[in-house]
């Protein structure tokens, strides 16, 4: 596609990802992601994030289970991404090692909430499936490998970051990206998608200011 002057229209892909750099930084630059990742909370304060996470998760694959036979989200929907099975695992191991399980906090009932309205718009489920799994599959994976290696995880308690089903990660998210270029959205649907993804990025971050309210205030080691 070209535009009137003659210039290749920038892929759907490059523009979802240069327009949410700025909020990805700010997510991953988060005061509880940095101690957590760093080692100095406890496996309670990881608790409180794999709790948000069954919730949010659960309210996704929700959605993308009703959507899996729409033209336009279909393509997009991949058992082999989902994650509450893991999740589950994950809070079971945790329960059963004595660690408190807290309920979800209001941020998270909100980006719940807000991913259950998304059942009859495929755009705006593409939107969050974007941010989620894309993420997980990205700075994710580091994520994981730095919380299993502070608190001594090795398989039980973050399967979550585990893709058992997608054993070469880059083919995989190359093919997605194409699958976003794809998507046929003209330049109208292109700007609501666009500002989903903000939106998914806001609810992150939300989320992770959430868990730092609940169980910051017992490591006050962070702030100093």
């Amino acid at each position: 596609m070209t535009s009137p002057f003659g210039s290749t229209a920038q892929p759907f892909s490059q523009r979802l990802r240069e327009r949410s750099l700025s909020l990805h930084r700010d997510a991953e630059g988060s005061t509880y992601l940095t101690a957590l990742t760093t080692g100095r909370l406890d496996l309670g304060a990881y608790a409180a994030l794999v709790a948000q996470h069954a919730v949010i998760y659960q309210a996704l694959e929700r959605v993308g289970a009703g959507l899996a036979d729409d033209l336009i989200a279909g393509p997009f929907h991949f058992p082999q991404l989902n994650r509450c099975l893991a999740l589950e695992a994950d809070l079971a191991f945790l329960r059963a090692a004595g660690v408190p399980i807290p309920e979800p906090t209001e941020a998270t009932r909100r980006y719940a909430d807000r991913l259950d309205e998304l059942a009859t718009w495929p755009g705006g489920f593409i939107a969050h499936h974007y941010v989620r799994y894309l993420g997980d599959l990205s700075g994710g994976q580091a994520i994981g490998r730095l919380v299993a290696s502070a608190y001594g995880l090795e398989r039980d308690g973050v399967r979550f970051y585990t893709f058992e089903q997608i054993p070469a990660v880059k083919p995989f998210k190359d093919r997605y990206r194409a699958l976003l270029d794809e998507t046929g959205f003209d330049e109208r649907e292109q700007e609501q998608v666009l500002e989903e993804v903000l939106l998914a990025y806001r609810f992150n971050v939300d989320v992770l200011t959430s868990i730092a309210e609940l169980v910051l205030p017992r490591h006050p080691q962070v702030a100093s």
